[in-house]
């Protein structure tokens, strides 16, 4: 299996430069030879609200849109630099500088795959993983590897959907036509909860947001499919939960399937 060795940086947000204080808030990776480059950032301020009660979520929102428009504009010029250019833009984002948000000091990676290595640095500097188990991360890792081998006409990639400056939602499998029309989801969904009452507010969760895209247009016409895992030894209680929130799912048009049905997710994806 090839493997890219690559190169990233972590994004900071540091509001108060008197004190020094930071969070981790994003990740920037390249593999110069291949022209690669891209990036991940953490829009919501609520994360961070607990660490920087006086900072105005406004402005930070402001600063984070901002800077991703300028990644956006670098990652279209990478596309057609050479690897010296990519390896000196790097180098540029992450030189030592007094700002609201800034790059850290290149690291190095080694990962047969470049997008889902950009997903798991975002999920161990910004989300730490490395701290808490993630069973639906896992849950994801597992359908994302389901279908790397499917040779679908349009790959299903990890997608934000939605207003950048108002509502959307990150989904880890998304298919998108040559357009940017959206045509298919998947969306692994974790109901292995011990409190029934999680796994209710989970289905709920997911079911506004659907309902919030939809009204908005983003994926009126799209397929959904929700690749659910279920407790391993359910209770009556979290058997309950599980049945009334799977019912809630297939009545918001929403199809089904257990992690392990890999013929039913193919299917959905190949179709």
């Amino acid at each position: 299996m090839n493997q890219y060795a690559m190169r990233f940086a972590v994004i900071r947000f540091m509001p108060y430069v008197q004190t020094r204080e930071f969070a981790n808030i994003g990740i920037i990776i390249t593999h110069p030879q291949s022209g690669y480059f891209d990036f991940k950032i953490e829009h919501r301020y609520s994360r961070l609200s607990r660490f920087f009660r006086h900072f105005e979520p406004s402005v930070y929102k402001a600063a984070t849109n901002a800077f991703e428009k300028e990644l956006q504009r670098i990652r279209n010029l990478a596309a057609h630099s050479a690897p010296d250019q990519i390896r000196a833009i790097l180098d540029h984002l992450t030189r030592p500088r007094e700002a609201l948000i800034m790059a850290t000091q290149p690291g190095a990676t080694l990962a047969p795959d470049r997008e889902q290595e950009l997903n798991r640095l975002f999920d161990y500097f910004v989300a730490h993983s490395f701290a808490k188990s993630q069973p639906e991360a896992e849950l994801t890792r597992q359908i994302q590897a389901m279908l790397k081998p499917l040779q679908t006409v349009y790959p299903f990639k990890e997608s934000t959907i939605g207003d950048p400056s108002g509502f959307h939602a990150s989904i880890p499998l998304v298919q998108k036509a040559e357009n940017g029309e959206i045509r298919k989801i998947i969306k692994p969904i974790y109901f292995g909860q011990k409190d029934p009452a999680d796994i209710y507010h989970k289905s709920d969760k997911w079911i506004a947001s659907i309902n919030r895209l939809r009204r908005s247009g983003y994926i009126d016409r799209s397929e959904i499919l929700f690749a659910y895992e279920p407790p391993e030894y359910p209770d009556k209680a979290q058997q309950k939960a599980l049945l009334d929130v799977l019912g809630d799912l297939k009545e918001q048009r929403i199809q089904l399937a257990r992690n392990k049905d890999d013929a039913i997710i193919r299917n959905f994806a190949s179709a």
